[in-house]
């Protein structure tokens, strides 16, 4: 099975970006931005459900 990829661009504030460095402890706006969604994706829902 071959995995999709889809190239996504947004706009965020400068100080949003750095927030999402500084937490993730990576040094790349990509890197960092990536990070956040995946975990954003795997948290669970309040009902506990996966969120993906």
């Amino acid at each position: 099975m071959m995995t999709k990829i889809l190239h996504v661009q947004s706009v965020l504030p400068y100080e949003i970006t750095l927030a999402l460095k500084a937490k993730t402890k990576e040094s790349s706006n990509k890197e960092a931005i990536s990070k956040a969604i995946y975990h954003f994706l795997k948290c669970q829902n309040s009902d506990g459900r996966s969120a993906i």
